[in-house]
């Protein structure tokens, strides 16, 4: 076996119940490797199939990641109780994630609602991330902050370019807190995921793979999205290069195709193939 084989991983499924363990049984058949995601509907009932996922990791070894929620709430929201409530929510998500033995939690980066650009948000997220990183730690977890791909203005700089993503990540200084690198958000913003792989690989925690057209112009002109989370290959993502810069640097982490369940093993076949 090729000691240099990178490792695939595949978004987990969003639905529930039996939806949920009947699409996690099939993509389990596929990877070793499943990012659940404890957004809605997982931030609620969740106590089956969290049974079902531990007993899945002892019977076959699988391996999971967990990305923190992020349809509601904020990081660096003003009003304390809401802050206070945000961070409670994703404190249960590594909670969660310790006891399915995950290693890694994804975190997305606070945005910044109406485009306000107020003094205080980015000392408050900051502040935030600290205490995120502080509660993994004490459960043997990493936090990789995301970038985001730069669509509107809730997205600022900070959130989406990654010079200004490691510069938070510096001045967090924890060694558990670095980077889940989204290669397709990359691409939408315009950043270079080659450069990023190749000069900051060994603060890459994890990482995201999904496809789109460049900037969120031409994804809505053709999708209605900017972005839309296509299959690795039907962009115009260099993932050849992507896989050559990965095995250069030794990658040692998931490489995770984060697009609908149905193209998981047409996608995972593409990029075994590079």
């Amino acid at each position: 076996m090729d000691n240099n084989q990178l490792k695939f991983c595949a978004k987990g499924s969003r639905r529930s119940g039996w939806e949920f363990i009947e699409e996690t049984g099939y993509l389990a058949s596929l990877v070793d490797c499943l990012e659940i995601d404890f957004n809605y509907p997982h931030d609620r009932n969740f106590h089956r199939e969290l049974t079902y996922l531990k007993q899945l990791r002892l019977d076959r070894g699988m391996d999971f990641t967990v990305h923190a929620p992020y349809l509601s709430g904020s990081l660096n929201d003003l009003n304390d109780n809401i802050r206070q409530e945000t961070l409670r929510q994703i404190f249960y998500s590594i909670d969660c994630a310790a006891q399915i033995g995950a290693k890694i939690v994804t975190l997305h980066p606070a945005l910044e609602p109406y485009g306000l650009r107020l003094v205080k948000l980015p000392e408050i997220e900051l502040n935030s991330y600290k205490k995120i990183s502080d509660y993994a730690r004490k459960k043997k977890i990493k936090i990789g902050l995301e970038n985001e791909a730069q669509t509107c203005f809730w997205f600022p700089d900070r959130a989406c370019r990654l010079g200004l993503l490691l510069k938070t990540v510096r001045q967090i200084n924890k060694k558990n807190f670095g980077l889940t690198l989204d290669i397709g958000h990359a691409n939408v913003s315009g950043e270079d995921y080659l450069a990023a792989i190749k000069d900051h690989h060994s603060q890459i925690f994890h990482i995201h793979a999904h496809d789109n057209l460049g900037g969120p112009e031409k994804n809505l002109r053709q999708y209605h999205r900017p972005d839309p989370h296509l299959a690795p290959g039907r962009g115009r993502i260099d993932w050849p290069g992507v896989i050559r810069s990965l095995k250069k640097v030794n990658y040692s982490g998931y490489l995770e195709i984060e697009c609908e369940s149905r193209e998981i093993a047409k996608s995972l076949k593409y990029l075994k193939s590079l």
